[in-house]
């Protein structure tokens, strides 16, 4: 069991509640612990900070832990266990958030990656959106993550983080990271001058602004062509600033370039990178969207973390 002073270090400077604090004894224990709640209940908080003090133990978001399974899968035969269990190294335990099931083969994959884990002792503590009876909820699909929702419900610990509050709301804007971005009204800006690579690939840039680093495009540039979520990885792989000039209005953003969007902003976040968007409206129009992303309450919860700024 922590003490609250040990609770408080390993949050940093976030003062949890007293239901987080009881979550994060479950998540710091022995057995597996499959943790859900709403977006913006503090589940990542939490995770990251028994991670930070868990020796030999990995820590995976789950579309990274996707990308690193279709990227290690040729290297070993295309075996699924031999790819688990290289990921995984010496690792005794594996911290894995944003847990979730959006088509057959994420479960196959986790299907398989959870089985290897419990038979190997390597224990797991996972945060989602979803209670487990709810992953991958599409009537026709559902049958494929009956296997995962099994395991969870026989091996894990399942614990409700839901205080009907989104703390992202009532957060300290930070002068770094993630929520040193902000949402800013459009402005005008010069013609793309340069490109950056991705692969082989290349997405135009704009000019800098004086004394930064930042990598500043547009949304045509980087939401309505075909990058995958590796592609974004790469892209903020250092943790640098980006700005998204020429962001529509969100409910106006069609099917797969505002999918497109709300994954950037899943690795912006999970990589801590500042993000600024110029766009009419605010983040919540996203969500009145005809075609909303999967995910659109974390999506939009996590740009209400930024400062927003409306025209």
């Amino acid at each position: 069991m922590w003490t609250a002073s040990a609770k408080a270090r390993s949050a940093g400077a976030i003062r949890l509640t007293a239901r987080q604090c009881a979550v994060m004894d479950s998540m710091g224990g022995r057995g597996d612990v499959y943790v859900y709640g709403p977006p913006g209940s503090g589940k990542t908080t939490v995770l990251d900070a028994v991670h930070r003090s868990v020796p030999k133990s990995v820590r995976w978001h789950c579309a990274e832990f996707f990308r690193a399974v279709h990227a290690e899968l040729p290297r070993h035969g295309r075996d699924l266990d031999t790819t688990v269990r290289a990921l995984t190294g010496r690792a005794s335990a594996v911290f894995f958030d944003e847990f979730h099931v959006h088509d057959v083969a994420d479960a196959i994959y986790l299907h398989r990656a959870l089985t290897w884990w419990c038979s190997h002792r390597v224990r797991v503590v996972a945060t989602s959106n979803y209670v487990p009876d709810e992953l991958l909820p599409n009537p026709l699909l559902h049958a494929a993550a009956e296997p995962v929702i099994d395991l969870i419900r026989s091996r894990f610990a399942v614990i409700d983080l839901d205080e009907g509050v989104d703390h992202r709301t009532v957060a300290t804007v930070s002068e770094h990271g993630f929520t040193a971005g902000r949402w800013l009204p459009p402005m005008s800006h010069e013609a793309a001058t340069a490109s950056f690579r991705l692969g082989n690939r290349s997405l135009p840039v704009l000019p800098q602004p004086m004394g930064t680093r930042a990598i500043v495009t547009t949304f045509v540039a980087l939401c309505e062509r075909p990058w995958s979520t590796s592609d974004y990885l790469n892209l903020l792989a250092d943790g640098g600033p980006l700005v998204i000039h020429d962001v529509p209005h969100p409910a106006c953003i069609s099917r797969e370039p505002g999918q497109r969007l709300a994954n950037l902003v899943d690795v912006a976040y999970d990589l801590d990178a500042p993000l600024t968007i110029h766009s009419p409206g605010v983040p919540d129009h996203l969500a009145a969207s005809a075609f909303p992303p999967l995910d659109v309450a974390r999506t939009v919860s996590r740009l209400r973390s930024l400062s927003v700024y409306q025209s």
